[in-house]
């Protein structure tokens, strides 16, 4: 049976074989961290710290998904919500996306992408919002890396009348006590963090593309943006979420101790999360039929066997957030390597595997592999 110890071990020959220059692993049971370490450098000569500031990705998306369910208990808004509600100038055959097709990845613009560019949030949304439909909403899936998670803080800027990283920092990250985390640094508060935020670092990611009507899979060197003072302050809450893994850790013990009650009114809206909203259906990013929750991925599309309640989020070739409700348990990942998605999967799937065998090796429910589809919830 490996023990935490050997978690550790597994995490640094990953860094030997050049997955990631460094890493930070938070463990905890109960509400209780059972670890909190980093391994490797921040940058050539810098060891990584556990209170480094990290970017999460795509694992950022949980915290928004957790905004719009706030809302939903507060009646502020349905998941069958149209868009074009909220959203102004909506259009290009997208008008019959709901607030529940875009949770599930079936909002039919995935490809409206502003993630890499120097766009003002106004600009960026109108942009995702002339959009043309890449298919009718709601009649297939494809993951939206970005674009329908800003739709999603749109939607809550206007509900709410406060902007999407303000409404999280007074919402879900202070409630969480997510100290450190930040969805777009000021330029001062980037002088004042200094060598705590944490460069990403090429490590092989690939992105698929099509050159010449073939499809082929060409380097993405994320280290040329994501690193650039402009980029750090973007809000984008699907994707550019920093900060250390304890704090994404904290984040998902607000959901599972005491029934949520720090994040939610009532017990069911964790389920509600974490319950599969979408099976069966093909995505066409993937080219699979990973089941998938309410803005979270749930068992059986988080690889690695874990129990059939979990949910959480992997990030662009780097993290993993996840909760397991029956075990009680929270694990949260991050590196500062991004490599390609195999490798990534296969980092992933091991560290995961391994948490599990050490900290709860007597299931206390089913575990389930990759692929299968079961309700969360």
């Amino acid at each position: 049976m490996p023990t935490l110890d050997e978690v550790v071990e597994l995490v640094e020959r990953q860094r030997d074989e050049g997955l990631h220059p460094g890493a930070q692993l938070y463990v905890s049971v109960g509400g209780e961290a059972v670890l909190d370490v980093a391994v490797g450098e921040a940058r050539p000569g810098e060891a990584l710290a556990t209170d480094h500031v990290m970017m999460w990705y795509s694992a950022t998306k949980p915290l928004t998904a957790v905004a719009i369910v706030q809302l939903l208990e507060r009646r502020q808004l349905s998941l069958d919500d149209r868009v074009g509600r909220f959203v102004a100038g909506w259009g290009g055959g997208k008008e019959a996306c709901t607030v529940r097709h875009v949770l599930t990845h079936m909002g039919g613009f995935a490809r409206a992408e502003t993630f890499d560019q120097d766009l003002t949030w106004d600009e960026a949304i109108a942009r995702i919002a002339a959009h043309p439909a890449e298919h009718s909403p709601g009649h297939g899936a494809s993951y939206h890396a970005t674009s329908g998670w800003m739709v999603l803080g749109e939607i809550v800027r206007v509900v709410d009348g406060r902007p999407i990283d303000v409404y999280l920092r007074d919402e879900v990250m202070g409630p969480a006590g997510m100290t450190d985390t930040w969805l777009g640094i000021p330029p001062s508060d980037q002088e004042r963090l200094g060598d705590r935020l944490a460069p990403v670092h090429w490590a092989g990611l690939v992105v698929p593309v099509v050159e010449d009507g073939a499809l082929c899979m060409r380097p993405y060197h994320i280290e040329d943006v994501h690193d650039q003072p402009w980029h750090r302050v973007k809000v984008q809450p699907g994707g550019a979420g920093r900060g250390p893994a304890a704090d994404l850790g904290r984040f998902y013990e607000a959901l599972l101790v005491d029934g949520g009650a720090r994040l939610f009114r009532h017990p069911e809206s964790v389920t509600l999360l974490g319950a599969c909203h979408r099976a069966g259906v093909v995505d066409r990013t993937f080219l699979s039929m990973p089941p998938w929750g309410l803005g979270v991925q749930i068992a059986g599309s988080l690889s690695g066997t874990i129990g059939y309640r979990a949910f959480g989020h992997g990030g662009m070739g780097s993290s993993r957030g996840l909760c397991d409700p029956v075990e009680n348990l929270v694990l949260a990942f991050v590196c500062n390597g991004l490599t390609g998605p195999i490798e990534n999967e296969r980092r992933m799937t091991a560290v995961t595997n391994a948490v599990y065998a050490a900290v709860c090796p007597e299931a206390k429910g089913p575990r389930v592999a990759p692929g299968t589809a079961i309700a969360a919830g």
